[in-house]
């Protein structure tokens, strides 16, 4: 049985996930996203390891599947404002396809609402 901590995520994924976070932080993208994708399929509603996925997607540019992960990490948590940013941030560098200031996204989703 697996252990848990106080945030029900297992403590092996949770272990994954921050060695994805180090791979991430050294550049090896594709290698964090292999322990992120090993750490959700020991918690499938680990959100914080979907929105993980879905920062290295977008950095490596593949905005579609991003835009994927993001989705999920919002199905298992609606209020995930980092999520919500980063879906807006990646509509709107597939729009202008360019870098855009996320001052601008900032002020564009607050005034949506």
């Amino acid at each position: 049985m697996a252990s848990y901590r106080s945030t029900g995520i297992p403590l092996e994924a949770q272990y994954l996930y921050r060695q994805a976070l180090q791979i991430k932080n050294n550049g090896k993208k594709e290698d964090a996203l292999k322990y992120l994708q090993m750490a959700v399929s020991i918690a499938p509603l680990f959100c914080n390891a979907y929105n993980a996925m879905g920062n290295c997607l977008d950095e490596m540019g593949r905005y579609d599947e991003a835009m994927r992960k993001y989705e999920k990490v919002l199905e298992i948590n609606p209020q995930h404002t980092e999520a919500r940013f980063k879906q807006a941030m990646i509509q709107k560098k597939i729009r202008y396809g360019e870098e855009v200031p996320p001052c601008r996204v900032l002020s564009a989703l607050l005034c949506s609402t």
